[in-house]
């Protein structure tokens, strides 16, 4: 048997086991599961075993789809090597038995840096399945010492967090019971709902869901007492993603989101991450990947968006719908949206 479940009493166990795994993410961890939970999805949690030994994880969502089914996502995963063809293909069999009543299994595997595309016996979604994460990522290594590391960020990004500093901007931890601050800036600000949420209530619910567990920490910069930008960090083992969080018009007059920035990513390697996601929830737009990586001096990464067909009557289905009435992606999204 490939697919063991996980218990709730090795949660710890589970976060410890994708925080070590090269190909882990924080949103294949516990946490995130959680918060999907409470959203009337039901999440599921799997150790991919082989010899008796551990050699993947999977955290899955089911959305009820209705008549169509369940659709199984998973985001950021599974944490298991994309090249190893014949594992996919038991777990693709061990879906099939374990929900007889799903019709396609979606996933976002990170993937090998030697392998120049997809592997060629995963079909590639052509449709998105959210929460929407970005594909193409800019991705920081972390030595451990974030001072060495500051002098590899390109020197305009370095002027820019010093020069937040002359203009008087101070870059503090916000407590749990803060995120109100955090929820006014957004609204004060241009900046738009990340991938995995639709407003900024929701997003705190996505922050708590990892603060519950030690895996996040937010930033404030505040000049004048006035929140001026905002940063996230979430942090599982050796991965962390980074979030900008908005400026208002002072703060991009002060360069706070770059001072909130550079603290949430120094928070994260203190933590003992080893790399750093900071393209976050959403691509920057005013920006491209290879400029953002030369920024802050990373590299860019790839993430999949596959599909693997389980049923094939209803899998037709719901690749039909959405060209017509639009009745399957719309029920999708609405059963996804944080």
């Amino acid at each position: 048997m490939l697919l063991r479940p996980v218990r709730s009493e090795e949660s710890d166990d589970f976060d410890g086991f994708v925080g070590r795994h090269v190909h882990g993410d924080p949103l294949q961890g516990w946490g995130f599961a959680d918060l999907q939970a409470g959203r009337g999805r039901a999440p599921h949690r799997f150790y991919l075993m082989e010899q008796g030994r551990p050699i993947g994880s999977l955290s899955l969502i089911a959305v009820d789809l209705g008549r169509l089914g369940l659709l199984l996502y998973a985001p950021r995963g599974p944490v298991l090597d994309p090249g190893q063809r014949v594992v996919w293909r038991r777990l693709a069999q061990e879906l099939r038995e374990r929900f007889p009543q799903a019709f396609a299994f979606f996933c976002a595997p990170r993937l090998d840096d030697r392998l120049p595309r997809p592997p060629g016996y995963l079909q590639r979604a052509s449709q998105p399945v959210p929460p929407r994460m970005p594909r193409s990522t800019v991705e920081i290594p972390l030595s451990g010492d974030p001072e060495s590391d500051f002098t590899r960020v390109q020197r305009r990004c370095r002027v820019r967090v010093r020069r937040a500093t002359a203009h008087g901007v101070l870059v503090r931890q916000a407590g749990e019971d803060e995120l109100g601050a955090l929820l006014a800036l957004w609204n004060r600000s241009t900046w738009e709902a990340p991938g995995i949420a639709a407003t900024p209530s929701d997003f705190a619910h996505v922050v708590k869901a990892f603060q519950t567990r030690g895996q996040a920490q937010v930033f404030l910069a505040e000049a004048r007492g006035e929140v001026r930008a905002g940063a996230v960090a979430l942090r599982l083992g050796r991965h962390a993603l980074c979030q900008h969080l908005g400026q208002d018009a002072s703060g991009r007059y002060r360069q706070a989101a770059y001072a909130a920035q550079w603290a949430a990513i120094a928070w994260a390697e203190t933590q003992g991450a080893e790399r750093c996601d900071i393209t976050g929830f959403r691509a920057p737009e005013d920006v491209s990947l290879h400029d953002l990586a030369r920024r802050w001096g990373g590299v860019e990464r790839r993430y999949a968006l596959l599909e693997v067909p389980l049923r094939i009557g209803p899998y037709l289905g719901y690749r039909v719908l959405p060209l017509g009435m639009g009745g399957a992606r719309m029920a999708v999204e609405a059963a996804h949206a944080p």
